[in-house]
C-alpha cells in the first residue's frame, strides 16, 4: 500500500529565486506545475508564448458560447428594452474587465498562479477561503457548460438521424431532464475527458481554433437573422415593460450584474493563463478590449437572433439550441449545433477544470497537478445537477447573479492588498513558505484575520437578497434586491475597503524582515525594478 502511494507522488523540484542575474537567491521546494513561470530570456521562460492573439482568443472562447448568448436574452424576456438591456450588459462587462486586467497583470508579472497570488492576501492557511469559493463556482459551471455541450450533441443527432427525436423517455417531468437528453449529457461528458489531459501552455492552440471558427460562424448566424427578418424584427422595436413587478432600475442593474457574474471566476482564474503570457501590458489591454467588446457581441447576437425567430418561425425563444432545431436545413442544424458544443468544450477545458485543479494543487500539492486536478473536476461536475440550473430563464440568471456574491470580496481582497496595501510588491519566495519567522505572509498562524473579516463584510449586504433570490424565500422584504441587484460591485467594493482600512489600522507585525542588501536598502526600499526583477533557477529535487 505504501509502495501504491508513493507512486501517485509527485517530485517536488528545487527553485532558486535570484534578486537579480548576480544575487545568491533563495531556494525553495515545491510542485512543478506550481512553480513560477520565468521571466523571458531565462531558463525556462520558453512557456512564455502566449501572445496578443492567443489572449484574444481566450476571450473569445469565453465570448461565444451558450451561457452568454442567453445573458442579454435572459433580461429581454422580463420586458427589459433591447438596447438598454445592451448598455446594462456592456457595463457590466466593461466594470469586469478592470478586475481582469489587474489580476492579469499580477500572473503575467511574477509567473504565478491564482492560489500563489491569494496567499498573499489571505495568508499561507486562510487562502483555503479563497479557494473554496472558486472550486465551488467552478464545479457548478463545469456541470452547466457539461449539460449544455449534452443539449448540443442531442441536436446533432438529431439532425443525423432524426429518428433520434422519437427516444423514449422513461423519467418523471419532474427530473427536468429526458432520457434523450441524459443520454447526450454523458456522451459528452465522455468526449470531452481526453482533452483534459492537455496541459494549461498549450491551450493557446484550442483558443487559436476557436478564434477562426466562432466569429465566422458568428457572423453568419447575425446575417442570416437580419436578412431573414428583414431588419433586426420586433423585439427592438418594444420599449420597457417589465411584468414582474420590478422597477427598471432594478432589472437594469440585474442584468449587468448578471454579465459581471459571468466572469467574475474568470477575474479570479486570469493569473492562471497569463502566467504564460509574454507582456503584462498587453495582457491589460487585451483583457480590456475583449471583455468589454468581443464578450459583448455575442450577448448582441442572442438579442438579435432571439428577435429574428419571432419574425422568421413565430417562436419567441432565448435558447441558441431551439433555434438551430427550427432551421429547415438539417446541416444547418448540426453545424451549429456543432459549433456550440465547440464553445462549451473549450470553456470546461480552458477555465472550469484549470480552476479546479490549480486550487487543489496547494490543498494536496504532494498528490495532486493540474492534469489529475481536473479530472477531479470532471468526477464532482456530475453531482451538480446542471439541467435543473438550466430549467428557466430566471433560475439561469439568479444561479449566475448569485454566486458572484462570494467571488466579489475574494477579488476586492485580492486587487486592494496588492495594488494598495502593499503598493505592488510581493515577496514571491515567502509565498511558497511556511512558518512564523520563514514569510511575511503568515500572518496569524497562517490567517490574515483582516481579510477574512473583509470577506464576511462583503457578504452581508447582499446576503438577504441573494437568499430571496435563490432560496425562494419570498417573505424576506423585496427592498432587500435593491442592493443584491448589484452583488458584485457591492460586496467587492465594500471587502476592498474594507480590507485596506483594517490593514492600515491594524498593520500586521512580522517576525521575518527583508534582508539588508549590500548598500544599506531593506527590501522594503528597493525599487519596483529590484523587487519585481527575479531569476528562477529550477533543479530537480
Amino acid at each position: 500500500m505504501t509502495s501504491l502511494v508513493q507512486r501517485f507522488r509527485i517530485q517536488k523540484e528545487s527553485v532558486t529565486f535570484n534578486a537579480d542575474s548576480e544575487g545568491s537567491g533563495q531556494a525553495i521546494e515545491c510542485e512543478p506545475d506550481l512553480i513560477p513561470v520565468p521571466p523571458l530570456h531565462q531558463p525556462g521562460s520558453e512557456l512564455r508564448r502566449w501572445h496578443w492573439f492567443h489572449l484574444t482568443g481566450y476571450w473569445v472562447a469565453e465570448a461565444f458560447g451558450v451561457s452568454q448568448y442567453q445573458v442579454a436574452s435572459s433580461a429581454v424576456s422580463v420586458g427589459l428594452a433591447p438596447g438598454t438591456t445592451i448598455a446594462a450588459v456592456f457595463l457590466g462587462h466593461f466594470i469586469i474587465s478592470i478586475p481582469n486586467a489587474l489580476n492579469g497583470w499580477v500572473g503575467a508579472h511574477y509567473g504565478i498562479n491564482f492560489p500563489i497570488f491569494s496567499r498573499a492576501s489571505f495568508g499561507i492557511r486562510g487562502v483555503y477561503v479563497a479557494l473554496f469559493c472558486r472550486v465551488i463556482a467552478a464545479i457548478f459551471w463545469f456541470g452547466t457548460q457539461t449539460y449544455q455541450g449534452g443539449q448540443c450533441l442531442q441536436v446533432m443527432l438529431q439532425a443525423i438521424w432524426p429518428s433520434f427525436k422519437k427516444f423514449s423517455n422513461h423519467l418523471p417531468e419532474s427530473a427536468s431532464v429526458t432520457s434523450s437528453m441524459l443520454l447526450c449529457f454523458f456522451l459528452f461528458y465522455i468526449i470531452q475527458l481526453p482533452l483534459l489531459w492537455i496541459h494549461m501552455s498549450k491551450l493557446r492552440y484550442l483558443f487559436l481554433v476557436k478564434v477562426i471558427i466562432m466569429p465566422i460562424f458568428g457572423f453568419t448566424l447575425f446575417g442570416w437573422a437580419v436578412g431573414r427578418a428583414h431588419g433586426f424584427g420586433p423585439i427592438f422595436q418594444k420599449g420597457t415593460e417589465i411584468t414582474d413587478g420590478r422597477s427598471t432600475a432594478v432589472v437594469f442593474f440585474s442584468a449587468m450584474s448578471a454579465a459581471i457574474a459571468g466572469k467574475a471566476t474568470l477575474a479570479l482564474n486570469i493569473p492562471d493563463f497569463t502566467r504564460y503570457a509574454k507582456s503584462p501590458r498587453t495582457v491589460v489591454w487585451t483583457n480590456i478590449f475583449s471583455l468589454s467588446i468581443l464578450v459583448t457581441l455575442c450577448s448582441i447576437l442572442g438579442v438579435v437572433v432571439t428577435s429574428a425567430a419571432q419574425v422568421i418561425y413565430g417562436v419567441s425563444t432565448w435558447s441558441p439550441l431551439q433555434v438551430s432545431q427550427l432551421f429547415d436545413s438539417r446541416a444547418a442544424q448540426f453545424f451549429s449545433a456543432f459549433c456550440w458544443a465547440l464553445a462549451a468544450i473549450a470553456t470546461n477545458v480552458a477555465s472550469n477544470s484549470t480552476a479546479v485543479a490549480n486550487d487543489l494543487m496547494i490543498v494536496f500539492p504532494g498528490y495532486i497537478n493540474v492534469r489529475r486536478g481536473q479530472y477531479i473536476c470532471a468526477i464532482f461536475g456530475l453531482v451538480t445537477v446542471p439541467w435543473k440550473i438550466q430549467n428557466s430563464a430566471t433560475t439561469f440568471t439568479n444561479f449566475l447573479s448569485g454566486y458572484s456574491i462570494f467571488l466579489g470580496p475574494v477579488c476586492g481582497i485580492l486587487i486592494g492588498h496588492y495594488w494598495v496595501v502593499a503598493r505592488r510588491h510581493l515577496d514571491v519566495p515567502g509565498l511558497y513558505r511556511k512558518g512564523a519567522g520563514n514569510t511575511e505572509y503568515w500572518y496569524t498562524a497562517g490567517w490574515n484575520w483582516r481579510a477574512i473579516v473583509a470577506f464576511i463584510f462583503g457578504i452581508v449586504p447582499n446576503l438577504p437578497g441573494f437568499i430571496r433570490a435563490v432560496g425562494g424565500h419570498r417573505n424576506i422584504p423585496i427592498g432587500t434586491s435593491y442592493p443584491y441587484s448589484l452583488v458584485w460591485p457591492v460586496s467587492f467594493a465594500v471587502s476592498f475597503v474594507t480590507y485596506i482600512i483594517a490593514s492600515k489600522v491594524f498593520p500586521p507585525h512580522y517576525d521575518h524582515v527583508g534582508t539588508p542588501s549590500s548598500d544599506g536598502e531593506s527590501d522594503g526600499e528597493k525599487s519596483m525594478h529590484e523587487k519585481c526583477g527575479y531569476q528562477v533557477d529550477v533543479r530537480p529535487s
